[in-house]
């Protein structure tokens, strides 16, 4: 069954239209979610998107996704979450950390302490083929150099890593 997500407006407003999966038309835009999932000792789960993925294949990222129609973004954060790596972050530490508008979607980036281990991971195959920890300036290595983001996403990104830090050394 096709994924149906709603259509956002220049502004990240409903525009009350749906589509499929796919690429929005000229104006439209889709909402992403992306969870940064952390340990509360400051390991960063990463995961290595599936070969068989259309964009990114083969390429460590986060964990995330589109925002299905009627779905609120945190709620698609936990689904994402649940579905890729099988981690439920319902009774997480989660922090919005910011909404980065992007060429033709809005992401809203999350960071989501919980206390878990790799093996407690249950990855989704057709999109995930592996997962590991990594710290946090690996973590923004990766975003950087390996998935090209915006410098408006890595800005948002570094200051989250930044506050992650100073809060964890108290």
């Amino acid at each position: 069954m096709a994924e149906i997500w709603d259509v956002y407006d220049e502004n990240g407003q409903r525009t009350g239209k749906t589509m499929e999966r796919g690429v929005p038309d000229a104006g439209d835009y889709l909402l992403c979610v992306h969870v940064y999932l952390h340990t509360p000792d400051g390991r960063f789960l990463v995961q290595k998107r599936s070969n068989n993925k259309e964009s990114h294949p083969g390429e460590w990222d986060i964990t995330g996704g589109a925002v299905l129609r009627g779905e609120e973004s945190l709620e698609g954060a936990k689904r994402e979450t649940l579905e890729e790596v099988g981690i439920d972050i319902s009774d997480a530490n989660i922090h919005f950390v910011g909404r980065v508008k992007k060429r033709k979607s809005f992401a809203d980036v999350y960071f989501v302490e919980k206390e878990f281990a790799i093996s407690d991971c249950v990855l989704q195959k057709d999109e995930v083929d592996e997962v590991r920890f990594v710290d946090g300036a690996e973590l923004l290595y990766l975003q950087m150099h390996d998935r090209l983001r915006e410098p408006e996403y890595i800005e948002v990104i570094q200051k989250a890593v930044e506050h992650f830090r100073q809060y964890h050394k108290q």
